[in-house]
């Protein structure tokens, strides 16, 4: 790789001698990356596999520094009119790039037009200096191109505020690759612009975080997503990035290894994510999920995968309540229905269980016969080792219906697991999404395989209605 005219030239200034040094080791240090690259591009490619959105997508300058970002506006956003966009949410995602020249901005806000029509998601893709292979690559230190990046992200991300109807209350920081330095940067200075963070195989750098500043993030919603086959670099990056979370008592974080994909774009997991914490429901199922499986991941995360948002907890970060969302439109439940809610037990969970003896009552203190007589404690059954957890057990057609097993933790990544819907099999893993258009009763079937060869079974009866339209068109024909 040689030095531009202009890098020559300017490396003759008088002066500039450290710099020009600098340069050319960058360059040098930087050899070995580039071959690591071009493997990444043989594998992935810089394309974007995501279908196109029928919003707009556009380049925009921000006035006041310059900043150049790509704004993708969802398609309901695009073809409603004043009134129509001012009464709905529209919440925001702020993503950031891959190291240039195998990832850019305008790729990132390609990769989630699909997701921002779907969940009407308004998109801002920063172009960013630090994530560049003729610059620091690992980042270690704060250095003036992440201070630049900074700059202008807040500045691009206010200027969407300005001429739109974004939601200042819901603001998603989201990453691929290198971009994940950028990401984790801003949710730890900038906390009251953001409302959570989902990270996509993306890489960490605990030096240039601010630990004085956790407490101002710690209830924020993060959710770190890995993949089975993706790059050591990152993936070591990213056993740091949960480390350093739990080490800094984040009680909300989630994070999933998913498995047989490698260092690929995946906006469909971060955006179903977003969609929950932010109350929005998708205007049509979010199909690419039904692929995703965990191999690995914490209670949190496996219920993240399968559309459950009672591993949240109920606080709100300090922006939410500073910056509410604009009251016209009230929050509606997260896709696949309210985990929250309590729901019934699984039908069957078939393993024979011992047989629980009453407890021996103790013998009576002098202070118990003062105490008013009262009927001894039925004593708890034991819980069945492999329970089905779903999103919901009833709905319309067609249902998305997402579901993870409850099991020991341990079994995650030892054990077999074998999804069945009316005795044909669907899926493996310890989770997974089905879509049902057939109205009527289906049993939802798991097979659990521990190492050992012990079988665990279990049930759930999942009740789909059909649609007032399918009513509609019924009452038609009976008609005719």
């Amino acid at each position: 790789m040689q030095l531009s005219p202009q890098d020559a030239q300017s490396s003759r200034v008088p002066g500039t001698e450290l710099a020009a040094g600098r340069k050319a080791q960058m360059l040098r240090a930087s050899s070995g990356l580039l071959l690591a690259g071009a493997a990444l591009l043989l594998n992935v490619g810089c394309s974007v596999p995501q279908p196109r959105g029928q919003g707009t997508l556009q380049r925009i300058v921000e006035p006041t520094r310059q900043a150049t970002y790509w704004l993708y506006l969802p398609q309901d956003y695009v073809e409603a009119n004043e009134a129509a966009r001012q009464h709905r949410r529209w919440p925001v995602v702020v993503s950031f790039h891959g190291m240039k020249p195998f990832d850019t901005a305008h790729a990132q806000a390609r990769e989630w037009e699909q997701e921002a029509d779907r969940y009407g998601f308004i998109v801002i893709a920063p172009e960013l200096k630090a994530p560049d292979v003729l610059r620091e690559f690992p980042i270690r230190r704060m250095s003036p191109s992440i201070e630049s990046d900074e700059r202008n992200t807040l500045a691009a991300v206010e200027h969407v505020f300005s001429t739109t109807h974004a939601d200042r209350g819901n603001v998603l920081a989201t990453s691929w690759s290198s971009g994940g330095y950028l990401a984790h940067f801003m949710l730890n200075r900038h906390p009251e612009r953001f409302t959570c963070l989902a990270v996509r195989q993306s890489n960490f750098s605990s030096q240039i975080l601010d630990p004085y500043q956790v407490p101002r993030s710690r209830d924020y919603p993060v959710l770190i997503l890995t993949t089975q086959n993706d790059l050591g670099g990152v993936k070591q990056e990213t056993k740091d990035a949960i480390q350093w979370y739990d080490q800094h008592a984040y009680p909300n974080l989630a994070w999933v290894e998913m498995k047989a994909l490698g260092h690929e774009r995946t906006p469909d997991m971060a955006a179903a994510f977003f969609a929950q914490v932010a109350g929005v429901q998708p205007n049509r199922p979010p199909t690419v999920l039904v692929n995703r499986q965990a191999i690995a991941g914490n209670p949190r995360g496996i219920a993240v995968l399968a559309g459950r948002m009672d591993s949240i907890r109920p606080g709100q970060p300090a922006l939410a309540t500073a910056v509410p969302p604009r009251s016209a439109t009230p929050a509606r439940s997260a896709p696949g229905g309210d985990w929250s809610s309590s729901e019934a037990p699984a039908l069957l969970a078939v393993r024979s269980m011992p047989r629980a003896e009453p407890a021996t009552p103790s013998e009576s203190s002098s202070g118990s016969a003062m105490m008013p007589s009262r009927a001894p404690e039925r004593p708890a059954l034991p819980r069945a080792p492999v329970t089905i957890r779903v999103s919901s057990a009833i709905g319309t057609e067609p249902l998305v219906l997402a579901f993870s097993a409850d099991c020991p933790a341990d079994w995650q990544r030892s054990a077999d697991f074998l999804w069945t819907l009316n005795g044909e099999p669907i899926c493996s893993g310890v989770n997974g999404q089905k879509t049902i258009t057939e109205p009527g009763e289906h049993t939802l079937g798991l097979l659990v395989v521990t190492p050992g060869g012990e079988e665990n079974r279990a049930y759930r009866l999942i009740r789909v209605l059909p649609s007032a339209e399918s009513g509609r068109q019924a009452a038609a024909i009976g008609g005719n």
